[in-house]
């Protein structure tokens, strides 16, 4: 069992520990498993209709993964599943509509990549992490610094931005983003614009994901966040 201490966030850069001073996590302990709940709506490119989802996502710290399992949905009629996870290192992405027709099936060192930034970036919702040795942290200025982890034989980085209340609102990173006709490593964030109370710990709760794209910005996740739970 490691509880956060004091001593433990004294060398991390200042938007950092202010962050984990602001969200109560100093005195808790470090989770070793984490249970997301979550619910939004989902789309694949800037033409296509979005679909409501419910989602639950569980992670591992060490060693870093998870598993995001959501059912998607049409008028709350469940028209499909969709599982992400981020297993020994990699990843992968199945997506099923109407129980049988496989419309995506995806693996590779682009989704390595992917999925080891969405768990960096998702630490978010378990920021006890921070303050130990599995992130890495580089100062930047008074309002964000970088992280990298390793995960496997991979290493990513994204840059965390936080008001001047300690507040995380937005991640950025370059990230390989990957459809029918490309491939190619874009600026990729999730701007967040709500945080509330779960439990003792204070939390982003609603945000989004934004690709940065030559043909103009694709929103493609709407999330509110509806439950967190460590063990």
């Amino acid at each position: 069992m490691t509880i956060v201490r004091d001593d433990m966030i004294e060398h991390l850069p200042m938007p950092v520990r202010r962050s984990l001073q602001r969200s109560g996590v100093v005195g808790t302990e470090v989770p070793t498993s984490v249970m997301v709940r979550q619910r939004g709506r989902i789309r694949t490119d800037e033409d296509a209709r979005w679909l409501r989802f419910a989602a639950t996502q569980q992670y591992t710290v060490d060693p870093p993964g998870f598993v995001w399992n959501a059912s998607l949905k049409i008028g709350g009629i469940t028209v499909g599943k969709a599982i992400d996870t981020l297993v020994d290192g990699h990843g992968h992405m199945n997506v099923k509509l109407l129980g049988a027709f496989t419309v995506v099936d995806e693996a590779g060192p682009e989704l390595d990549q992917g999925t080891a930034l969405r768990w960096l970036n998702e630490t978010m919702w378990f920021p006890a992490v921070w303050a130990t040795d599995a992130i890495a942290w580089e100062p930047i200025d008074d309002m964000s610094a970088r992280a990298s982890v390793t995960v496997g034989h991979l290493t990513v980085y994204a840059v965390f931005v936080f008001d001047d209340e300690g507040r995380l609102v937005d991640c950025r990173a370059d990230r390989y983003f990957v459809d029918s006709e490309r491939t190619l490593m874009a600026p990729w964030s999730t701007p967040l614009n709500d945080h509330a109370s779960f439990g003792d710990v204070y939390l982003p709760s609603a945000g989004s994901a934004v690709w940065a794209l030559d043909d103009g910005d694709l929103e493609y996740i709407q999330i509110e966040v509806t439950d967190v739970r460590y063990e």
